[in-house]
């Protein structure tokens, strides 16, 4: 009986691996965009396409979950899985299209940071749904990753509150403050999401594994 629905378990795996690989790319966009801010609003697109290709495979795993029968692990974990990656990377194109719109101009050092540990974040998420597919012999790896994970979310966080703070000290234009704000808080939230993948991630290895 199990091995009748193994293909049906690859295919999920799989596609959170496409879906993993789509955010990374996106991350590390996000990281070249920051050094050639000058060209930003050109690349949006590459972005956006970015972001489209991410929907097209979260829509595959949801298809693919009314088609499935057996699945290999819980269907609101597969769901939840999906929509979140999905949303990181819907967080990382609102952050450069808020960007564009408000015409914010040279990154901010703490916002190029803040990027840079997102895309560690971001690396490390790709790592660890890499290593679900066989995650009884992957346990401690996960356990490890989704921990650090965890440190760079922390970190992220820190980071915002310094970056935050440095705007009100250093610029006297409300409006550029406000404007540079809502970009850190998208990142943030961006951020947070990953440390929900790894909460959701581990959990998962904790039922199954």
């Amino acid at each position: 009986m199990f091995t009748r629905f193994k293909p049906a378990d690859d295919q999920f795996f799989t596609l959170f691996e496409e879906a993993a690989d789509i955010l990374y790319q996106g991350a590390v966009l996000l990281q070249d965009m920051m050094a050639k801010y000058e060209t930003m609003d050109e690349r949006l697109n590459d972005l956006i396409t970015l972001e489209q290709n991410g929907d097209k495979v979260t829509d595959k795993i949801i298809d693919k979950l009314n088609e499935t029968f057996m699945t290999p692990f819980d269907r609101e974990d597969i769901y939840s899985l999906a929509r979140e990656l999905d949303e990181i990377l819907d967080s990382v194109c609102s952050t450069v299209e808020k960007m564009v719109i408000y015409e914010a101009g040279k990154p901010y050092p703490k916002f190029r940071e803040m990027v840079d540990v997102f895309v560690s974040a971001t690396g490390k998420v790709k790592e660890t749904v890499y290593y679900l597919r066989k995650m009884k012999n992957n346990t401690v790896k996960i356990m490890d990753l989704c921990y650090e994970i965890k440190k760079d979310e922390s970190q992220g966080d820190k980071i915002y509150r310094f970056g935050v703070a440095d705007l009100f000290k250093s610029s006297d234009n409300a409006i550029a403050v406000i404007k540079w704000k809502e970009v850190f808080e998208q990142l943030e939230t961006a951020l947070d999401r990953c440390e929900k993948i790894a909460k959701l991630i581990r959990g998962v290895v904790v039922k199954y594994a």
